[in-house]
């Protein structure tokens, strides 16, 4: 199968799952708050040799401006969260020059779906 080129490119995530750690309401340098947590999201499935197991992931969860204000406030830790957004490459390089790169979520809208545990 073939894509036209003319095919618009999607970048829209949806996941849901638990805020493992949620970090600090920061300002970046242009004055615009940031809040970064982690996800604990995770993926049943039938293992038929030992029964149904289940893989768990952690996500990098980044949110701006008034967004992450109005995390700040409502989300904690152990909350169930529904998380939309976009997925988003960052690259940063170590003291030895290395470079690394990563992809995080960046939230356009999250919203509790139920209190922490």
């Amino acid at each position: 199968m073939t894509v036209p080129h003319e095919t618009p490119e999607l970048n829209y995530i949806v996941l849901t799952g638990r805020i493992m750690r949620k970090g600090d309401l920061k300002s970046s340098s242009y004055g615009i708050f940031v809040i970064r947590f982690d996800l604990e999201n995770y993926v049943s499935y039938d293992d038929s040799s030992s029964g149904e197991d289940k893989k768990t992931y952690i996500i990098c969860v980044e949110a701006w401006g008034n967004l992450a204000e109005r995390i700040d406030r409502s989300i904690s830790n152990g909350m169930f969260v529904l998380v939309e957004g976009s997925l988003v490459s960052r690259s940063y390089e170590d003291r030895s020059k290395g470079l690394h790169h990563r992809m995080i979520v960046k939230a356009s809208d999250v919203t509790a779906l139920e209190t922490g545990s």
